[in-house]
């Protein structure tokens, strides 16, 4: 994956990323999504339930909340300068790393 340097662009950039994925998850329409949930209430596969569940995506209050997240990470991005994105994009880079790192090593080290 490619080092993120943040530049003017960055958070109209984002903006519009987290708008287009947001938008990606649950294409179908609420009464449909509730028809879909009813019908497979109805089934007795769990597999089939859960992968479902999954492809749906997120129900109306997580999507509201993650929106509302967005907003303000974009608002708090837009009074920042480069140089404090910068420093947060490469702690964010070092955080997943470092996960990354320690799953890794838990992985080895069941094997």
């Amino acid at each position: 994956m490619p080092r993120m340097r943040p530049d003017q662009n960055f958070v109209a950039e984002q903006s519009d990323r987290m708008q287009q994925l947001l938008r990606e998850r649950a294409a179908l329409p609420r009464e449909e999504l509730e028809y879909l949930a009813g019908a497979l209430a109805k089934l007795k596969d769990e597999r089939l339930k859960s992968c479902v569940a999954e492809l749906i995506g997120w129900g109306d209050e997580e999507r509201a909340e993650i929106e509302t997240f967005v907003a303000i990470a974009i608002e708090v991005m837009k009074r920042t300068n480069v140089s404090k994105l910068r420093e947060c994009a490469q702690i964010v880079e070092i955080r997943h790393w470092v996960k990354n790192d320690e799953y890794v090593k838990e992985s080895d080290s069941s094997s």
